[in-house]
């Protein structure tokens, strides 16, 4: 029998990485962040729309799931990467190169990863699991504008991933181009949603260790 959770998750975040590897324009942020608001409000009631190894990591240090669930959603979140990899770029008869710019060094584009990260994490904690945001409607938009906007700033620099599963989904559904790159962009991720983990501690000292759940807090699981 399938965990609806988990499943949610594949499928979540395949459409985003699906959208990433066939956008080619210049309003491809556009196009990103669109679909990411709408398959956060879509997934969000099911499994609380992580779609991201680093929030699922922030929402774990913020007492909102265990430890080892967020370990099966990572694994679907990058099963997903790739599998939205893969489709996207048979049918755009192309994939693309995760990669920095070429001007750019590995720091400027680490710091731009781990910063978009830590944006990102912290919007959603902000938004999804604090009790006086509890029952808003704007959950999913805050989110998608976060990624939107990262994809049209820092995109050209580090290549605008926030994300573990786009990294390496990109990567390896490209044959394993860039992995090393993708590899330490993932950990440039996870580290920005350990810290913002720790500014919502700070930010928000108030709040109770265990996050709350259900209609409450749309993005726990």
């Amino acid at each position: 029998m399938a965990h609806p959770k988990q499943f949610t998750e594949l499928i979540g975040t395949a459409i985003l990485v699906f959208t990433i590897q066939v956008a080619s324009s210049d309003l491809a942020p556009l196009a990103i962040g669109s679909i990411l608001i709408s398959i956060v409000f879509a997934g969000g009631p099911i499994s609380g729309a992580h779609y991201n190894p680093a929030v699922s990591l922030a929402i774990a240090l913020r007492g909102g799931m265990s430890f080892p669930e967020m370990v099966t959603y990572m694994t679907s979140q990058i099963a997903g990467g790739i599998l939205g990899g893969w489709s996207g770029g048979i049918v755009s008869a192309s994939f693309s190169e995760f990669a920095r710019a070429d001007d750019a060094s590995l720091f400027r584009a680490m710091l731009a990863e781990s910063i978009l990260a830590f944006v990102l994490c912290f919007v959603v904690l902000c938004v999804a699991t604090n009790a006086k945001a509890a029952d808003n409607h704007y959950y999913g938009l805050a989110i998608g504008l976060v990624v939107a906007s990262g994809a049209a700033t820092v995109g050209p620099i580090s290549g605008g991933a926030f994300n573990p599963a786009v990294a390496l989904g990109l990567s390896v559904s490209g044959g394993f181009s860039n992995l090393f790159y993708a590899l330490a962009v993932s950990g440039a991720n996870l580290a920005g949603g350990v810290a913002a983990a720790g500014a919502f501690r700070v930010a928000v000292p108030e709040e109770d260790e265990s996050a709350p759940v259900g209609e409450n807090a749309p993005l726990n699981a």
